[in-house]
């Protein structure tokens, strides 16, 4: 199997699911140049156990061993611990930078299977396997696990969350395209709300988030922002600052803010010169360029009473202000 990455490209590189004893296994298949008879094979080995590592993570996955499993390796009958790349089990979600991680797993592998006087390291591309515990899949659910690592899960909708937010969304678009209403300032982790089938509990990490962040400036003029395609969590109006909040760090959480974040710009009809995606932790270094690239910056908890800030370049947001102010106009 291939997987697809997030920009619907289909990677060249080949993997499998296994059981593997009371675990799942994914089986990287190696990369290798060209030969007589044929061109190269799984040119893209490094980006695939990347994006296999990144899903996983979002998984809840646990690398509870990695060892190269090459035929050489094979033949010559190496331990398990010859032929390990991890000294211990890894929580994916415990790593912030799954492409360091990554680039662990294949440099160890240039002296799996050399003998000891090889002059120069062997390749770090070699076919690998990832023994697993993932939440939710057991060594039955192996094709299952496959073929969510290909596309990527979509998470199933909330359809009474969604019925909710489009009542919203339609409240505000039947008023001001654009109003300044008082910032969140309550410390109340949920609220629950009754309804004649049911009482839902909405819980507002976020709202607890953004309060957090709050107090941990001096600035005024904080308000949230009501428009046509819903809420924002804050907007600083003396910088012109539009901050969306999210209850977590993972990919999924930083790609829905950047998505939410850049509709708001377009769509606010005040002045609009910062946008900031707030985390409870630091998010992968990968995803902190993700939010680069379309001018946001960076910002998350640092556990404490403060928040580290990773700011976009400069010249990168001032071409997404123009951007900002040219669909505006537009519209």
């Amino acid at each position: 199997m291939q997987p697809i990455d997030d920009l619907g490209k289909t990677l060249d590189a080949e993997y499998a699911v296994e059981a593997d004893g009371d675990h799942l296994a994914v089986i990287l298949e190696s990369r290798s140049g060209r030969a007589a008879g044929r061109g190269e094979r799984n040119t893209d080995y490094r980006a695939a156990l990347d994006l296999l590592l990144r899903r996983l993570k979002e998984l809840g996955a646990v690398v509870e061993a990695a060892v190269v499993d090459s035929l050489i390796t094979q033949r010559r009958q190496l331990s398990e611990a010859d032929r390990a790349l991890l000294a211990a089990p890894v929580r994916l979600s415990d790593v912030p930078d799954v492409a360091a991680l990554r680039l662990r797993l294949t440099n160890r592998q240039k002296t799996v299977g050399q003998a000891p006087d090889a002059r120069h390291a062997g390749n770090s591309t070699k076919r690998t396997r990832l023994r697993l515990t993932v939440p939710g899949y057991g060594i039955d659910d192996a094709d299952r696990l496959a073929a969510d690592l290909a596309t990527g899960l979509i998470p199933q909708p909330d359809v009474a969350a969604q019925d909710e937010s489009a009542a919203v969304d339609l409240l505000a678009a039947l008023g001001v395209l654009t109003e300044i209403v008082e910032a969140e300032k309550s410390h109340v982790t949920s609220a629950t709300y009754e309804r004649a089938a049911a009482t839902v509990v909405v819980l507002r990490a976020e709202a607890a988030l953004v309060s957090r962040y709050r107090h941990s400036i001096s600035g005024s003029g904080d308000h949230r922002l009501r428009s046509a395609v819903g809420h924002t969590d804050l907007y600083l109006s003396r910088e012109g600052e539009i901050i969306e909040a999210k209850s977590g760090a993972s990919h999924r959480y930083v790609r829905d803010a950047l998505g939410q974040l850049l509709d708001y710009a377009v769509n606010v009809t005040v002045p609009v010169h910062r946008l900031t995606a707030l985390f409870p932790a630091a998010p992968a270094a990968c995803d902190i360029r993700l939010l680069h690239a379309y001018g946001v910056d960076c910002l998350h908890w640092d556990g404490d009473e403060s928040f580290i800030r990773h700011p976009a370049p400069d010249a990168v947001r001032d071409a997404m202000q123009h951007l900002w102010r040219a669909t505006v106009m537009k519209g």
